[in-house]
C-alpha cells in the first residue's frame, strides 16, 4: 500500500461519514479496530472492534442530527500511518455549534483502518457539545 492508497481509504471513509452514509464507512474498517476519542467527554474512551467503532459514529451522528461533518486541512502519511488535522463542524438540535479542529492518528493494515484516535484541540469545547 503506498502514501497515495492510504489517503484513498481515508478519503473514502470521511466522505461517506461526511453524507451519513456510516454503512459504506465501516467498510474501511478492520475487524479488530481500535479507536480512541481523547478527553474527557461522554464519547471519550477507546473502542475496540466495528461495532464499537460503528456505535459510537451512529451516536457522533444522532447527537448531531446528522451535521458532523469533517474536512482534512493538513495530511502526513506514509503507507500505514497518517496524521490528520481536520477542521470539524456540525450542530445539537438544541442549537449549540461545534467549530474547531481535531487532530486525528491512523493506523492501516491490509487498506484498511487498524487502529485509531480522535484528539480534540480544544477539549472543553468538545466536552461542553457533546455532552449534555
Amino acid at each position: 500500500m503506498t502514501d497515495n492508497d492510504s489517503l484513498k481509504v481515508l478519503t473514502a471513509f470521511f466522505e461517506a461519514f461526511n453524507r451519513n452514509d456510516l454503512d459504506t464507512a465501516s467498510k474501511f474498517v478492520t475487524d479488530d479496530i481500535v479507536y480512541t476519542i481523547r478527553g474527557r467527554s461522554s464519547l471519550s474512551k477507546t473502542y475496540r472492534g466495528p461495532e464499537e467503532f460503528a456505535w459510537v459514529l451512529q451516536e457522533i451522528k444522532r447527537r448531531t442530527a446528522g451535521t458532523m461533518s469533517v474536512i482534512p486541512e493538513v495530511v502526513l502519511a506514509d503507507d500505514k500511518n497518517i496524521m490528520m488535522y481536520l477542521h470539524a463542524t456540525g450542530q445539537r438540535p438544541d442549537g449549540r455549534r461545534y467549530d474547531n479542529y481535531q487532530a486525528y492518528l491512523y493506523r492501516l493494515r491490509d487498506g484498511k483502518l487498524a487502529e485509531g484516535q480522535t484528539i480534540p484541540v480544544d477539549q472543553l469545547a468538545f466536552e461542553k457539545f457533546f455532552d449534555d
